[in-house]
């Protein structure tokens, strides 16, 4: 059965999002892109613009299913905080659209594609695109959410296989 997944790291001043497509056990790359809002924007009419361009993606691409990273606190609390922003405008989205959203922590991603929960970005980069079949010459958003489509997709293969 295939299945399109797409992925989300989430952002206020950047989302990326990448697009897969899972057949049995092989994943293709669809698409993969960073959504940028306005810089000097508020926060407000940055989400409002990320929400706008993220939801003509999900009318484009119909996902079955989206995968989102879950937030993790930094030193900035604040920006750990507008995030949980973002990632709420998410959840709308696939609430809208009618999408089950499912959500990994960072190490769970990085800890699936490149098989060490402390790889650095270029590590995932690098797997990830070895994992589509397609290198990842984007921006490190957007690999990132080619990354955490990636990783779904091996979970619930995963959780398939445990279920027989």
């Amino acid at each position: 059965m295939e299945k399109i997944i797409l992925g989300i790291d989430p952002g206020t001043h950047r989302l990326g999002v990448g697009v897969i497509k899972k057949s049995g056990s092989s994943v293709k790359l669809i698409s993969a892109e960073t959504i940028q809002a306005p810089s000097k924007a508020s926060l407000y009419d940055r989400l409002s613009d990320l929400y706008e361009k993220l939801d003509l993606l999900l009318e484009k691409f119909h996902p079955h299913e989206v995968a989102i990273e879950d937030i993790f606190v930094s030193e900035n609390p604040r920006s750990a905080f507008q995030i949980g922003i973002a990632r709420g405008m998410v959840f709308a989205l696939c609430i809208k659209h009618g999408i089950k959203l499912f959500e990994y922590a960072p190490s769970q991603v990085k800890q699936t594609v490149t098989g060490h929960g402390r790889a650095d970005k270029e590590q995932v980069r690098k797997m990830a695109g070895i994992l589509v079949g397609s290198p990842l010459e984007m921006g490190l958003d957007a690999s990132d959410a080619v990354a955490i489509a990636v990783c779904h997709a091996s979970q619930t293969r995963l959780k398939s296989l445990l279920s027989c």
